[in-house]
Formats: structure tokens, sequence, C-alpha cells
């Protein structure tokens, strides 16, 4: 018999040691433009303003993509693929290079495939997961296509 745990795995933005890990390991500075969005967001903006980041700023998920680019996007809740992508759409909120970190949902059929593939499509280049105390963060590089255009 196999059970599995319907619980959500806890938000990124309720461990301030996770979260300084991960954005240690992101590469991302206190002096870095950061969107942080979802839920879990304002949580993870009261922290990240304590710690000295002080150019993060909350972005609401439906507006995200119409905001300038920043240097990192933290997405710091649990996401399936269709929240991910709603959020990201062309991925003009982040600056060629720009890093996303996001919590990913990994509960049974969450994914069409496996997750890494589906964040590629997307734009991005996965370079790292961080598996800790129940949840699963993404470490993504977003990468310039030839097919993209950027307005000037």
């Amino acid at each position: 018999m196999i059970t599995r745990s319907v619980q959500p795995s806890p938000p990124l933005a309720a461990d301030g040691a996770a979260l300084a890990r991960v954005l240690h390991q992101a590469g991302v500075a206190k002096d870095s433009l950061i969107w942080v969005t979802g839920p879990a967001g304002l949580a993870a903006l009261i922290w990240l303003g304590r710690e000295g980041y002080r150019q993060a700023s909350y972005a609401h998920a439906n507006r995200i993509a119409a905001m300038g680019a920043a240097d990192a996007l933290l997405i710091p809740h649990a996401c399936g693929p269709a929240d991910l992508a709603e959020v990201l759409r062309d991925a003009r909120c982040l600056r060629e290079g720009g890093v996303l970190i996001a919590q990913i949902w990994t509960g049974p059929s969450s994914w069409p495939g496996d997750a890494d593939s589906f964040i590629e499509s997307l734009g991005f280049h996965v370079e790292a997961h961080v598996a800790e105390h129940g949840r699963t963060v993404c470490i993504a590089r977003r990468v310039g296509r030839g097919d993209q255009r950027v307005a000037a």
C-alpha cells in the first residue's frame, strides 16, 4: 500500500535560514532587484527587508509579466505548472541571466513530464534543486532566445 501526503509543503517564506541558503546558492545579492510574488510573498518580503534586501518588492502574480525586468524572481510557496506558466508568461519580468527561485509542487501527477523540462520550456536553464524540510526549490536562470525580441 502506498500512501501519499495531501498536506502542502511548508512555504519557503516560513523558513528564514532556508531562504538565506537558497538566495546565497542562487547568487542573489542584497542590492539585487527582486520581485516576490504569491500567497507567501509578503512573509518573504518582510524577511528580505529585515535582512537588508532593500530592492525587494512584492509583485502581484497578475501584473508581474508587465513589470520591468528584475535580477531575481522569488516564488516562495509551492506552485504547480499552471501557476508557474501564468506568472512567467514570456519571462519578461526577469532580465536575461536573471534567476528564478521557485518552490515547486511535488504532489502526484502535478507536472507534464518532469519539472525541469517544463521550466526549461518557459525559457530557463535549471541550475539546481534544493530539497529539504518537505519542500523542493528550483533555481533556474533565464536564457536568451534568438527568436525573442526585447523591447527597448
